[in-house]
């Protein structure tokens, strides 16, 4: 058990919010003390008469205008073996996206989602680098030498780091657009039923050249070889499609779980040890009851509990913590929702998993954010031009995962992730090298969200129950 005292001038519920994820990430029990005594052992502040009685304990420094200060050297953060900088600020900044305050409108896309060139990430060229992972190492460290303490472990058996296989279902039939026209069409306000003439012609003339040949739907050939090594996934699935009331005709799925075609899936990745996720709508951050709702309807026809979302397009909108806090109060366990776009990459610069912070209530919110650290289009994009050097670059972010200890995503949508279609086939052809690559790593634990989450719980209870 770790007992930790903060300055009163810098006591702040975000202050122990940061303290309590670096202390619980490290290992260890972390129990907040407001009266300061000789046997607190972990001391936040800069009070030199305070740092006196507790002079055997860990002494972090309180710094003003850390932003200026920040060590995002992990060659040098891992040869120390003292903590000399303010690691309660740098984490805060990074993990609660502070570091991004005072952007424009303009470094955002339509989607609301940050342009990784106008990041701080891009500016410092630590995107691809889990810079609060090295934090979490060095503070680990330091307390098991200074506290002579040693710390639960992060994962299960000798497993090093995680890697989570996951699929965003977006249009996993080609021509789900002109099944039930008629009654579909009826759904649309008038401004979208030309737009969905339009679109149909286009794919019933598409049908007819390809001779209705379906080349998307490769649920069954990814189970399989994941399975070939030992591994499964998440699929994300919507439940409410491109022509429900309040759906985004542009943006949203054209498909509906309530298919036929679905309830063999459904049953295949239910029966071989796979997870169902809700990938929720486009517009769902509008109201609290559409996170309700389709979760509900999902967990109807997949006949399963859904622990866990991804935003279909990571839009989270312009308030994200408005978003994560309906993902709590909607029931949902997990959330895999935080990532650039247009880069591979952490996009807070951390692989671990954390309780987002909600600065407007001042409190976490408790659904648990697991980063995403690699998407089929933003690893391989159609203007590639050594295709050979894709797999390079897969390998050297998994590299960087394994160095830092973390956990993370790797999203692969259903429609890429098997070489079914001749236009996608590079996709499909990248991913099964991953996963051949990822089977001769034996340190990483590839899995499923819903295993890690378990996993995270039962480490979570374990660290709690400590003394």
């Amino acid at each position: 058990m770790i007992k930790y005292f903060i300055n009163k001038e810098i006591d702040s519920k975000v202050n122990q919010w940061t303290i309590e994820f670096l202390i619980f990430t490290a290992g260890f029990k972390a129990i907040k003390v407001n009266e300061l005594k000789p046997d607190v052992n972990f001391y936040y502040g800069n009070d030199n008469s305070e740092i006196e009685i507790v002079k055997e304990a860990m002494i972090i420094n309180y710094q003003k205008n850390i932003s200026e200060k920040l060590n995002i050297d992990t060659q040098n953060l891992f040869k120390k073996n003292k903590i000399d900088f303010d690691i309660i600020n740098s984490t805060r900044l990074f993990l609660n996206d502070e570091i991004h305050d005072n952007l424009a409108i303009s470094d955002f896309d339509i989607h609301n989602r940050l342009k990784f060139n106008s990041s701080f990430q891009n500016k410092n060229r630590i995107g691809s680098t889990p810079i609060v992972n090295y934090y979490v190492i060095l503070l680990t460290k330091c307390i098991e030498s200074k506290l002579n303490l040693k710390p639960f472990p992060l994962y299960p058996k000798k497993y090093k780091s995680v890697i989570i296989l996951s699929h965003d279902v977006d249009e996993p039939l080609r021509y789900a657009i002109i099944k039930d026209f008629k009654s579909r069409f009826s759904n649309l306000e008038s401004t979208n039923k030309i737009k969905y003439c339009w679109l149909s012609l286009r794919k019933k003339l598409r049908s007819i050249i390809l001779k209705g040949e379906d080349t998307y739907l490769n649920f069954e050939q990814i189970i399989k070889e994941e399975m070939k090594y030992g591994f499964n996934s998440t699929f994300f699935f919507t439940s409410k499609s491109k022509f429900n009331k309040k759906s985004d005709f542009d943006y949203d799925n054209s498909y509906d779980v309530s298919w036929d075609e679905f309830q063999n899936i459904f049953t295949l990745i239910n029966k071989e040890g796979f997870e169902v996720g809700l990938h929720s709508s486009y517009n769902s951050r509008l109201e609290l009851s559409n996170f309700i709702s389709e979760k509900n309807r999902l967990e109807k026809y997949a006949k399963r509990k859904i622990l866990g979302n991804r935003q279909h397009f990571w839009n989270l909108g312009p308030q994200t913590k408005n978003t994560l806090k309906m993902h709590q109060e909607a029931g949902l366990k997990y959330d895999s929702s935080i990532a650039f776009n247009d880069s591979t990459g952490f996009r807070n610069n951390v692989a671990l998993p954390y309780y987002p912070f909600n600065n407007k209530d001042n409190t976490p919110i408790k659904t648990l954010q697991i980063p995403n650290f690699i998407m089929d289009t933003n690893l391989i994009s159609t203007n590639t031009i050594n295709e050979e050097n894709i797999l390079e670059k897969a390998i050297h972010l998994i590299e960087n995962l394994e160095k830092s200890k973390g956990v993370a995503s790797l999203n692969w949508h259903v429609r890429m992730a098997y070489p079914n279609d001749p236009k996608l086939a590079i996709y499909g052809n990248k991913y099964i090298a991953i996963l051949k690559h990822l089977s001769s790593k034996k340190d990483i634990w590839v899995t499923n969200f819903e295993n890690y989450y378990k996993w995270y719980c039962e480490r979570e209870n374990s660290i709690e129950a400590l003394k």
